[in-house]
């Protein structure tokens, strides 16, 4: 179990459909935000570093030790970041404000609209999820030690945010100059209100939550605009990144036990939760979270290593090609079954096809005419069977193949993206049902580097499949370089067909001399003997440079390539 399966384990929405979640690296913060159909959330991926030569682990701007207290403690983070997240994902509604937050400043309505839906996402926790109010009070009591002082906000508008923040979040006036200010003693009591209805709301479906929510929005808004010059957003940084955000250190060090502190047993009051029942409970419970969190951890170093090794291994081919360098990408399941679910009835169509073309060339096992096999032969005798299947079979060609696909993920064919991802996953489908054996098949992508998305040595599973659906088209098209890279795969393998297929719309682009490359490179390839058969994306440019190409339109189109699949199959028969 990754970072990421430990997040879907936490996660509240299941459904792959409705909601999209992402673990990644490349961002410091957790991000909230929705697509064409629903909410993505991404939560940042935790990064092992050195610091002041002590190995440290640091996720959303804090740094935990590599041991057993900080391990539970950054697992306890991470799992409140997916918590807050996932809760926006099942009961927030943007859409509520679309006409309120018209010709506002983005950065306060941003943060008007975040700080309402933080009240529903608490109720809704409260009311379903009360074993996650640990995670959220330990993951607020952080932030509080990690924010400056508040007195000495010089902006008196991001002063007001910070304070709201803190009385939202742990339910307390932040320093002391300004406690008793009379606007945010005003928007502290529509708050209690807001919050106090929204939990009447569970049980009571008459309540209309829509008009209190843009009055209280509007009462913070205007406070706010009026306190002073919006400079920036704040936010908790276990919550969305909703812009520049100033009040917290950047990095805090995390060396003691959160849990057995002040400001911890405040923010699990404020939330309504019971961190432990008795000092016997307590004692269980890091047990057990002890016990999860060096789970996770181990499991995700394997997983980093064998990913490594895998790089690594690709990485010493970089030197024959241009390609800038071989990456893994990021993983997104729920991505990849939306492109599954678009082109899943013609998986079935395609499959059948090459199966045809594949048993055209393969033995009839009952066949009554051939080369006797002795063996057979007098096995029959002996028995006195009426069996007549006893003549030599030729070889099994469908055991002996070994087949690299290749995605062209450049920007050029941005337009075409989901139809040749389609494409790409029913030709994996294919692969995986055709070739029994795993390690017959591989499945790439490419751009100005080159995917690694199935290695030959691995399984068609989730975690192959989730890297489909983390594919980003962007980059240029080194063509050659991927076919260059994917020959160097095959040429050490023995099977009787050894077998490219490139799905692009065929514009080669990057550097001088692109096409002559590629055509010296498919020459290349021919006089190897490993047969090429691309597909044109909606284009008939691979027409240009290949001589076994499909130009398809639609995916029912797609059977033309077992035409080609079979002309494969005779002529590695034949050689």
């Amino acid at each position: 179990m990754g970072w990421l399966d430990y997040a879907w384990a936490t996660f509240f929405e299941k459904d792959y459909l409705k909601a999209r979640l992402l673990v990644s690296p490349r961002f410091r913060f957790p991000q909230l935000f929705r697509d064409d159909r629903c909410f993505v959330c991404v939560v940042p991926e935790p990064v092992t570093k050195k610091i002041d030569g002590k190995d440290m682990v640091l996720l959303m701007g804090y740094s935990f030790p590599v041991g057993a207290l900080g391990k539970l403690q950054l697992a306890s983070l991470f799992r409140a970041s997916v918590t807050h997240l996932g809760a926006h994902a099942v009961c927030s509604n943007p859409d509520d404000y679309a006409e309120w937050s018209a010709r506002k400043d983005v950065r306060l309505a941003k943060f008007t609209m975040t700080l309402l839906e933080d009240v529903m996402v608490y109720t809704y926790i409260q009311n379903k999820h009360t074993d996650k109010l640990v995670d959220l009070a330990f993951a607020n009591a952080l932030a509080l030690k990690r924010m400056r002082k508040v007195d000495r906000f010089i902006n008196p508008a991001t002063r007001m945010m910070a304070n709201l923040l803190v009385w939202l979040n742990a339910g307390f006036v932040a320093g002391e100059k300004k406690k008793d200010d009379a606007s945010l003693v005003y928007l502290y009591d529509l708050i209690d209100q807001f919050r106090k209805k929204s939990i009447l709301s569970l049980t009571d479906k008459n309540i209309e939550l829509n008009e209190l929510k843009l009055e209280v929005a509007d009462a913070i808004y205007n406070a706010v605009q009026d306190a002073g010059t919006i400079t920036e957003c704040p936010f908790l940084p276990h919550t969305e990144e909703l812009g520049s955000c100033s009040i917290f250190l950047p990095l805090y060090n995390v060396e003691t036990e959160i849990t057995a502190e002040e400001e911890f047993k405040r923010c699990i009051t404020h939330l309504g939760g019971t961190s432990y029942y008795s000092e016997d409970d307590r004692k269980i419970y890091l047990k057990v979270a002890e016990a999860e969190a060096e789970q996770i951890f181990e499991s995700w170093k394997r997983q980093q290593e064998k990913e490594q090794n895998i790089i690594a291994k690709y990485s010493e081919l970089l030197s024959l090609t241009q390609f800038k360098s071989v990456e893994i990408p990021e993983q997104d399941y729920a991505k990849f079954l939306r492109a599954k679910a678009a082109c899943k009835s013609e998986a079935h169509r395609l499959l059948e096809s090459l199966l045809v073309a594949r048993d055209a060339l393969d033995e009839d096992p009952r066949k009554d005419f051939g080369v006797l096999d002795l063996q057979e032969v007098i096995q029959v005798i002996a028995s006195k069977s009426p069996r007549m299947d006893v003549f030599m079979l030729d070889e099994n060609l469908s055991k002996s193949y070994s087949w690299a696909i290749l995605l062209d993920a450049s920007k050029s064919i941005r337009y075409t993206k989901d139809f040749a991802m389609e494409i790409f996953i029913l030709l994996a489908d294919v692969a995986s049902s055709l070739l029994l054996d795993p390690a017959s098949w591989g499945a790439y992508a490419f751009n100005d580097r080159f995917l690694i998305i199935k290695d030959f040595n691995e399984r068609y599973n989730a975690r192959v499949k989730a890297r489909i659906g983390g594919i980003e088209f962007d980059g240029f098209t080194y063509m050659p370089d991927a076919l260059k890279m994917a020959a160097n795969l095959l040429k050490s393998r023995a099977e009787n067909l050894r077998l490219i297929t490139i799905i692009s719309d065929g514009w080669p682009y990057g550097y001088q001399d692109m096409r002559a490359a590629l055509a010296e490179t498919v020459e290349f390839l021919a006089g190897k003997n490993i047969a090429v058969l691309a597909i044109g994306v909606k284009s008939r440019q691979m027409e240009l440079v290949f001589k076994s190409c499909s130009t398809v339109y639609s995916l029912r189109e797609l059977t033309k390539f077992s035409n080609l699949y079979l002309s494969a199959s005779r002529t590695a028969a034949e050689t």
